[in-house]
């Protein structure tokens, strides 16, 4: 089989490579930024290092944040062609739901949420300031990996943010601050459950002094949280999920469904080879 991964060169995305030739697959990686795209004559077609992007059975997607129009383009150009996509929503769907839009997904398919809250404007948000719960998180609507995450105690705090970032309060979402200091990563490739760990949450005040490789641990199988994972992952279309749940008291929330998940604590901590499981769940679809 020959496989087409489009992402960055990390160490999962290697480990992808690796997994794909140990089980005799032609594996090529290129990163969606070294793809052009050139449309001449009425026809359509995609180079890299001046070599044509064309003939391969499967392509996996990985890492394409912020730039889901290429990567749209791309996917369809590829369909056309006979190469089976993933995500398949890159393709199929308006891709792209943004971590408000996935909440209002969740909620649309009755999925347990976080209380969330996006304005487009500051004077709507200062309409409603008084309304919103406390503590809040504040979330870069495309942060990736923790970053830009912000949280506030009072009103006059969440205010002062908003005040210095009148213009770009549309990039940002207001979400509910629960009183966990862990949460859980689920790991979901096709309809099958990899597993589950639970991680120390950014804002527990132990994490910094914890090293890296004891903020995860492995835990026992639940069914309640897997099977709501598997609930997310199908809610959002999404082929190879990492989904997160955090728990409200006794009642579990989702989090947020990571359509390209890193992988390497996973595999380390759960003793699961996920890159494998990804190849195998590729090679379903081209009936190997």
């Amino acid at each position: 089989m020959r496989i087409l991964i489009i992402g960055p060169k990390s160490e999962e995305n290697i480990s992808l490579v690796n997994a794909g030739q140990k089980r005799n697959h032609q594996v090529k990686l290129v990163s969606l930024h070294q793809i052009s795209l050139l449309v001449q004559a009425n026809k359509m077609k995609a180079y890299v290092s001046g070599q044509e992007l064309a003939d391969y059975d499967v392509c996996l997607f990985r890492g394409i944040s912020p730039y889901f129009a290429k990567a749209k383009t791309v996917a369809n150009f590829l369909k056309l062609r006979g190469t089976e996509v993933f995500d398949r929503k890159i393709y199929s769907k308006a891709f792209g739901y943004g971590k408000m839009f996935m909440t209002f997904e969740f909620f649309q398919k009755g999925l347990p949420c976080i209380d969330t809250f996006h304005f487009s404007t500051f004077e709507e948000l200062n309409k409603y300031l008084v309304k919103i719960p406390r503590p809040v998180l504040i979330k870069d609507i495309a942060g990736m990996h923790s970053r830009n995450i912000y949280s506030f105690q009072t009103k006059k705090g969440l205010e002062q943010f908003f005040l210095k970032r009148k213009k770009k309060v549309k990039q940002f979402l207001i979400q509910k601050k629960l009183n966990a200091n862990y949460y859980y990563r689920v790991l979901v490739v096709g309809d099958k459950v990899l597993g589950s760990m639970k991680r120390m949450s950014y804002f527990n005040p132990q994490r910094k002094s914890t090293p890296l490789a004891k903020r995860s641990v492995r835990v026992e199988k639940n069914k309640e949280i897997e099977s709501l994972a598997l609930q997310a992952a199908r809610a959002t279309h999404t082929d190879i999920a990492g989904v997160d749940i955090i728990y409200d008291g006794d009642n579990p929330k989702i989090q947020e469904v990571n359509r390209s998940p890193k992988f390497g604590r996973f595999t380390e901590v759960m003793n699961v080879d996920v890159a494998q499981e990804i190849i195998k769940y590729l090679e379903k679809f081209n009936k190997i």
